[in-house]
């Protein structure tokens, strides 16, 4: 889980805007019916807007994780391309695998990767163990061009012949198993109800949620005698409840929250479940925390297995139905099946079922939710006024790291907070490198290799602390590119720490930037707040 939710804390800004994109159009096509077939372009550059990210989630799941498992990220993102390129997914293009010839050998292939998560993030896992084999171990006039190719021509097919087989075998389970649960009267419809409900988001994580849809799709190819002749589907009927108890939970999450920017993205998450989109949700907030994803699903299987039993009344033992098409909002008037005598009670249990999943999810969450530090936070506004800085004349420290920057006085460690190390900004890092702020001398890498301290000619004294409390590490995990008394450039790397073994042992990753001879000036006034690039200017020191 943890894996999980770093490897998407990147992408989630961009995964909630493409989701409130997809319930944009969904609200316009609801509007004007006609506009998705009118031929005019705007309803596919919007669709194209929306599903991208969705589409190619393997690529951009691969470069994340490439950062994160030490992989270069362009062979990472190749990895993750060649999960989508269209000669393999046009093998089957309509359901998750398919059985091709491998160097004569029949291989269960699993063929609709977009969408996906795990099988790129295993991919990319192992091909950074290959990756940093080769480097280690191949001539220095080789390796620069042997190690991707080496890796890559490994990587890919083992992965098409060892995830993919692993994940077919388990959707074709999926498959038979909920297909034969399906034709039992009554019995089926609660259990149908209850795992659907239950597992379906489960399934979204691993990219087995694929495994439902040829199912639904036999199910609506016919008429269906229980439902009035209607061309429905019973699997889909319980898509619903889980979505909407997930965006009970975020949105529970998000009331008891006190920092504004966490709440905000909590918000948008939710919102985009409205219309059925749950990934912000799940990889964002609800995974992360585990308890508020574990209490949905359990809510949403038993308000599943409820709509089946009380459906089954209605329909004569076959639970609840409706055409498969519209998600979010919009799929509640599809419970209502026209020619069907009990159209009216299917969509009133289709309802009832969601409205029982969100409110008894909200109801858990809000109520043994406990926000971490970070969530409680209340930042003030900072307002940068440099109108007394002398611009000429000033000292200039730049960025050693990306991330988002913020006064010294809002650091989550105590003595940087009240300035006892000095006056300087603190950090949220993205990366795991540190740059030199600064043309300068190196006076000192701590034996623990998690801070330096930089000297320019000026003489002005610049700690680099990357971490809260990472002393305790001893210096695992961190790698310093620079040595006492080495003179270094601006933009130089001094410094790299993996971020995983930081946050596996607990710790904050805040990087702090302070003068630890403050009191050698008058005055030391921040530059810059917000996002921040590395090489933007920080502060002036006069």
């Amino acid at each position: 889980m943890g894996t999980i939710s770093g490897v998407f804390a990147p992408i989630l800004p961009a995964l909630t805007g493409t989701g409130i994109i997809k319930g944009v159009i969904a609200i316009l096509t609801t509007a004007f019916p006609d506009w998705a077939g009118s031929g005019d372009m705007s309803y596919t550059v919007l669709q194209a807007a929306g599903d991208a990210l969705f589409y190619f989630l393997p690529v951009l799941v691969a470069y994340t994780a490439a950062q994160r498992f030490g992989l270069d990220p362009i062979v990472g993102m190749v990895i993750g391309t060649a999960l989508v390129y269209p000669d393999i997914v046009a093998l089957y293009p309509f359901g998750p695998w398919g059985l091709n010839k491998f160097l004569g050998l029949d291989i269960l292939v699993m063929m609709r990767y977009s969408g996906t998560v795990l099988p790129s993030i295993i991919a990319v896992y192992g091909a950074s163990k290959l990756y940093k084999h080769f480097r280690k171990t191949l001539p220095s006039a080789i390796k620069n061009f042997i190690t991707p190719f080496a890796t890559l021509v490994i990587t890919i097919p083992l992965t098409f012949l060892l995830v993919g087989p692993v994940f077919g075998a388990v959707g074709l389970g999926i498959l038979v198993g909920l297909q034969n649960i399906i034709s039992i009267p009554f019995i089926g419809s609660v259990i149908v109800g209850l795992l659907v409900s239950a597992f379906m988001q489960v399934m979204v994580i691993f990219g087995l949620h694929w495994a439902t849809i040829p199912i639904m799709m036999s199910e609506m190819a016919s008429p269906n005698p229980f439902f009035g002749g209607a061309h429905v589907s019973i699997l889909f009927a319980y898509i619903q409840i889980p979505v909407i108890a997930q965006m009970g939970a975020v949105f529970a999450m998000a009331l008891k929250m006190k920092n504004a920017e966490r709440r905000a993205a909590a918000v948008a998450a939710g919102i985009s479940g409205v219309f059925g989109i749950t990934e912000p949700i799940i990889y964002g907030f609800t995974l992360p925390k585990k308890k508020p994803f574990v209490y949905a699903c359990i809510i949403g299987g038993v308000s599943g297995a409820l709509a089946g039993l009380l459906g089954s009344f209605n329909s004569g033992g076959y639970g609840i139905a409706q055409p498969m098409g519209a998600i979010g909002i919009f799929t509640y008037p599809t419970y209502l099946l026209p020619g069907f005598a009990g159209s009216t009670m299917n969509f009133v249990i289709g309802l009832g079922a969601s409205l029982l999943s969100v409110g008894l999810t909200f109801a858990l969450v809000y109520l043994t939710y406990k926000p971490d530090e970070a969530e409680m936070k209340v930042v003030e506004e900072v307002v940068i006024d440099t109108s007394k800085v002398n611009l000429a004349a000033a000292q200039k420290v730049y960025a050693p790291v990306k991330g988002r920057v913020l006064p010294i006085t809002q650091s989550a460690d105590p003595a940087h907070q009240q300035e006892a190390v000095g006056k300087g900004v603190c950090f949220m890092p993205l990366g795991g490198k540190i740059y030199a702020p600064f043309d300068g001398t190196v006076e000192m890498v701590f034996d623990t290799k998690h801070a330096i301290s930089i000297k320019s000619p000026d003489g002005v004294e610049t700690l680099i602390h990357c971490g809260i409390d990472t002393v305790k590490l001893g210096g695992k995990g961190f790698t310093p590119h620079v040595k006492d008394s080495e003179a270094v450039k601006a933009g130089q790397l001094i410094l790299e720490y993996d971020k995983d073994i930081i946050a596996r042992a607990g710790f904050n990753l805040e990087t702090q930037v302070v003068i630890t001879n403050s009191g050698d000036y008058t005055a030391i006034t921040q530059a810059k707040t917000g996002d921040c690039n590395v090489g933007d200017l920080i502060l002036y020191v006069e």
